[in-house]
């Protein structure tokens, strides 16, 4: 199940919507893996900002989003040092972020009960929840923590999300497009008694930082005392009322349908993949800057057929490149090779070469290629304009 070499522990990477489901649905697991010496990351989606407040000292809180936001920081933080202390990132900051692209953060995209008793979307869900943003962002940001913890596997909700919660189904596509994407395993929580599971962990031995973990969201559920007829029970009330018993074993199904895949990206190349690529791209740089120089002073009917063709390829190129492969070292490699078939070319005739004469096309092709390229390396990472192919979900709102 992992790639790990045996000189280092396991690295696992759960990834969930809002703080407290990390616990609620796979703390046992989490605290487990600690105690055998893996290396556990939890990466949470949102803050749980549009989430209760159960208290009454806590209750003044509810709707104010960056209040309840710093409350619920607070919680996560103790609860997962009660589990046993694994490392933490937010989707969209530090080690979960590609590192050319602005911090983010994905705030609550609000949730409502359906008739059926599960989550359904609240239909107001903000501009900058996690269920609008661009799938293919939220992918990318998810396989920047990957590579930021050297992770061997990841870990998310089923394709339902549990119980349909957007925000939990969000996650779940999400995740398991970047699994795939670096060929990694991935394995869905499931309920224990679904017959579906893979693979199964026996949490009772762990019973006691679960309770510990789960105290710490007063703000959103209500532990029940410990039952001194059976002190490994656990059991709590969901902000809705109903009560939750934890089971005695956490439950994971594998994703079947992971294959590997080629490389997508240029960063996902191997090195001599990289030398390649940049070389072909530095050749292809000088077959265009060669036609350009030697075509770019043609006209039709008075149009200037030749400098608008030859700027479209020059464009074409460096814009596709970077768009296809995300890579400014093989854009930088296309515009280098154009603007050095340019100057050899026009060179051999020196101050009177009749292939770049001094009018109107002569200038743009001399300067164009060199500042379209600068343009192209300029632009920020271009990942969710490639990604977003993967799919939308059309899903919005959360519990929190």
């Amino acid at each position: 199940m992992s790639k790990a070499p045996a000189t280092r522990p396991e690295r696992v990477l759960f990834v969930h919507a809002h703080p407290d489901d990390e616990t609620l649905s796979s703390g046992g697991t989490i605290a487990t893996l600690l105690e055998l010496g893996a290396e556990v990351t939890v990466l949470t989606a949102t803050r749980g900002e549009r989430g209760e407040m159960l208290t009454p000292e806590l209750a003044p809180l509810f709707g104010d989003g960056p209040r309840v936001a710093a409350h619920r920081e607070t919680e996560i933080a103790a609860a997962l040092a009660a589990l046993g202390g694994p490392a933490h990132l937010w989707l969209g900051g530090p080690g979960a972020r590609p590192t050319d692209l602005p911090e983010r953060r994905y705030t609550d995209s609000g949730m409502q009960w359906g008739p059926d008793g599960r989550a359904v979307a609240a239909g107001d869900a903000p501009a900058d929840s996690l269920t609008a943003a661009d799938l293919g962002e939220v992918v990318d940001d998810i396989r920047a923590a990957i590579r930021s913890t050297g992770a061997d596997a990841v870990v998310s909700y089923a394709d339902d999300g549990g119980y349909g919660h957007p925000d939990h189904v969000r996650v779940h596509h999400a995740a398991r497009y970047a699994a795939r994407a670096e060929e990694l395993p991935f394995s869905m929580i499931v309920d224990p008694d679904s017959g579906q599971a893979d693979l199964t962990v026996d949490v009772v031995p762990v019973r006691a930082k679960v309770r510990a973990s789960v105290e710490q969201y007063r703000s959103q559920v209500t532990v029940d005392p410990v039952d001194p007829r059976d002190p490994t029970a656990l059991s709590w009330v969901m902000p809705h009322g109903a009560r939750h018993q934890a089971p005695a074993v956490e439950a994971f199904r594998h994703d079947a349908d992971r294959v590997p895949q080629a490389p997508q990206t240029f960063a996902e190349f191997s090195r001599q993949g990289k030398v390649t690529a940049v070389v072909v791209a530095l050749v292809l740089g000088l077959v265009a800057g060669g036609l350009g120089t030697v075509t770019h002073q043609q006209t039709l009917g008075g149009f200037p057929v030749g400098v608008v063709l030859t700027s479209l390829i020059v464009i074409g190129l460096t814009v596709g490149i970077r768009l296809l492969y995300r890579s400014r070292a093989m854009v930088a490699a296309v515009g280098i090779g154009i603007i050095a078939a340019t100057q050899v070319l026009s060179s051999v005739g020196g101050q009177s070469s009749p292939l770049v004469l001094a009018n109107v096309a002569g200038y743009v092709w001399t300067f164009g290629p060199a500042a379209v390229t600068a343009l192209v390396l300029a632009w920020p990472d271009l990942s969710g304009i490639r990604a977003s192919a993967a799919g939308r979900s059309g899903a919005a709102g959360s519990r929190g």
